[in-house]
This record gives structure tokens, sequence and C-alpha cells, in this order.
């Protein structure tokens, strides 16, 4: 592994060019090319040997994220959750939630938000409401059965997009990563929860990038400061834009993902109208991150 947190402590520090710089070069040279670039085949998840993990491990210092195959192990919750534990993470977000949302499928009480139905999804990170201060550090996913058709997902590393943004406008950066940008507003209500808000960008306690961000409106309450503003359409402009640095995929049934909270979408997918044949994917989200 390259140990970048260790032999450039300052890389997200924005008046600290020499770190910024070495760490930049060095991240783009090894960042994986396509999806395949981001597979590790596992033998059985819930009991991963020290070389599956050492792959995992070098794979998310790279970009944050890997593919994984969910080999001989059980196709369930238990099985992320066990992954999870392996790699140190163990701050769930599941006991906050209503226990139908670890499954993304057409599922009861939940298919009227978009996770749930088959429409697009646009680029964002998880749980942007929970606020900068208490946030999900770390996405997994695991898939039972996929859509019979579309579902694909496009994921981009946020230490990519910080990188895109500090060439192309650190002004923008520098408002993103020092301002309160947005605010939670309650979908139903318009009531905007001045506590479940804060930066887009910011270093966690380990000196890693955390990053929260969506083009969601409904649950969104930026605030109208200029400078926001400003910085807000740099950054819709840029990841609109989708960098050279997208990766394309679809999870098929036995595949999984694990990351950082990366940003990501998922395209329009059709399900099926027999329930046992539907989608269903089981998720986790995590207050801690996987570090390498």
């Amino acid at each position: 592994m390259n140990n970048w947190n260790i032999k450039y402590p300052r890389r997200f520090d924005l008046d600290s060019r020499e770190d910024y710089l070495k760490w930049r070069d060095e991240k783009l040279a090894v960042y994986p090319k396509g999806v395949g670039d981001l597979v590790v085949e596992l033998g059985d998840m819930t009991a991963i040997t020290p070389a599956e993990k050492a792959k995992i491990m070098d794979l998310v210092e790279r970009a944050n994220m890997c593919v994984y195959t969910a080999g001989s192990a059980p196709l369930d919750m238990g099985s992320v959750l066990a992954l999870g534990r392996q790699l140190g993470v163990t701050q769930t977000d599941k006991s906050t939630r209503h226990a139908q949302s670890d499954e993304l499928t057409d599922s009861g009480i939940l298919n009227h938000a978009i996770p749930f139905s088959t429409r697009h999804v646009n680029w964002h990170t998880d749980a942007t409401y929970y606020g900068s201060n208490h946030t999900i550090e770390a996405l997994f996913l695991l898939c039972k059965r996929p859509a019979p058709e579309g579902g694909s997902n496009k994921v981009l590393d946020h230490e990519v997009m910080y990188i895109h943004l500090r060439d192309k406008a650190p002004d923008a950066l520098a408002v993103l990563m020092n301002k309160d940008c947005f605010n939670y507003r309650n979908p139903q209500t318009g009531e905007v929860d001045v506590t479940r808000g804060g930066k887009v960008f910011w270093k966690n306690a380990d000196g890693y990038l955390a990053h929260r961000f969506s083009f969601r409106k409904t649950d969104m309450a930026w605030s109208d400061d200029s400078d926001v503003t400003a910085a807000r359409r740099v950054l819709e402009s840029l990841i609109s834009a989708e960098a050279a640095n997208v990766i394309e995929g679809r999870l098929e049934s036995g595949m999984g993902l694990i990351s950082n909270n990366v940003l990501h979408t998922r395209e329009r997918l059709v399900d099926s109208d027999d329930p046992a044949n539907k989608r269903l994917l089981f998720r986790t989200r995590f207050y801690d991150r996987v570090n390498p």
C-alpha cells in the first residue's frame, strides 16, 4: 500500500502545496481505469484471508472503494455486517432507521423514496441529512438479485473530485471546506434542521477526507450565502461533467460494493412484477470508515 495518510498528512490542507502535489500525482497514477480494476474475488466474505484483505485495503486507499464477490457466503445482511467487522467498521446506523430500509427493493412503506423506486438516482453520497458533525463515512452493498434490466451505477472517489476542484477552482473548494453549506430540510413539512448541516468537504479526526453532497432538492436546504451559491455551481458543474475518472458498472447476484461513501448514481431500472424476482440489494451504512 502507499500509506498516503502517513507520507502526506497535509494533503487536504489548502495551505500545504507540497504534500498535495506529491499525493495527487501518485493517486492519479494508480487510480483504477475501469470497474474490472476494482474487483476483489473473495472465497467467503464472512471469513476473508489476509491476502484478500490486503487487496481490499489497497483498492480502498487508491479509490476509496472496491467491488467484491461474496464467494460461498450467504447473500444476506449478516454477511455484510461480518465483512464490515473484518475491515474495522462496526458503527452501523441500522438502529436509527426502519428495518426495511436495509433492503433496496420495492419495500412496503419505503417505496415512495427514490432508492426503493425504479427511477434514475442522480449523483449523491448517502445520508447527506446526517450533518457533517456526525456523518456516514462508509457504505456497503451486497446484491442478491439484480433488476432484470438497468440499474447500473456510476461511482467517483470524492478525493478525485477534491483534486478536480483544487486544480480548477481552489476558491470554490475553500468555501466548500470552510463554510456551512447546507442543512437538512424535512420533505414533508419543509422545516429546516440546522443541527443537521455543515460543510461539503472536511478532514475527519484521522486525517482522511470526508464528503457529503446530493443533487436532491427535496431534503437539501442550501445556504443563500453568495460564496456558497457560487461554489455550489462550480461543484455541480464538475460532477455533472462526469470526469474521465468516473467508473460505471452493475452489481450482479453475489457481488457487492465496499466504499467510503463515494459519490455514486443509479440508472433507471425495469423490475420484475413477481415479488420473488424483484431486485434486492442489502445496504448498510457506517459512521466509521474503512482505513487502509
